[in-house]
């Protein structure tokens, strides 16, 4: 028992040795020009996890995460995929949370614009649907001209075009606004 341990750890060793020289000498043949010439043209900086908190007075204002960020520096925008947004403390919607597919920061103007397969929740559990929606940080205000659907307790309100100030808590439905109200009792679908 004790010559098979000395075995197995004379073998992981000499395995780590290896894959050390494969990995050196991978990297030895390709040149610094052909490892960027197979980055995308435009980017100057691709991130897989970006995690970025935008901080006022020294507290969170909300955070950013994306599987992938791609940055070009030029423009200043950084697009984004699987994006998941949270804003701290909004008004009376407490945290709210925001999910899409896909989505662009504009680092300097801390714009956020979002598409495919939007949705919000706030802390309470109420739900917004919608296919795109814009982020204006100077005035934290959440819009889009697109349908919306909103899920609440025994509510169910759609429509198209929406802006919301995440700070004073309100709400304008622009246009095609429908309300469904349930009873107390039955479950909304």
């Amino acid at each position: 028992m004790f010559n098979f341990r000395r075995l197995l750890a004379i073998l992981i060793v000499l395995s780590s040795v290896v894959l050390t020289t494969v990995i050196y000498r991978h990297l030895q043949q390709q040149s610094p020009k052909e490892i960027l010439s197979m980055l995308p043209e435009n980017i100057d900086l691709a991130v897989a996890d970006l995690h970025y908190t935008q901080n006022e007075e020294g507290r969170r204002r909300w955070t950013l995460d994306a599987d992938t960020a791609e940055y070009e520096r030029d423009s200043g925008l950084a697009r984004l995929t699987v994006v998941r947004l949270l804003f701290y403390e909004a008004g009376q919607f407490g945290d709210v949370s925001l999910v899409a597919d896909e989505g662009q920061l504009a680092q300097e103007t801390r714009q956020v614009d979002v598409w495919g397969n939007v949705s919000i929740e706030t802390e309470s559990g109420e739900q917004l649907f919608t296919e795109r929606l814009h982020y204006d940080d100077e005035i934290r205000r959440l819009s889009t001209e697109e349908p919306i659907r909103i899920l609440s307790s025994g509510v169910e309100l759609t429509g198209t075009g929406l802006q919301v100030d995440i700070d004073q808590g309100r709400m304008l439905v622009k246009d095609n606004v429908r309300m469904l109200l349930y009873p107390a009792d039955r479950e909304k679908k």
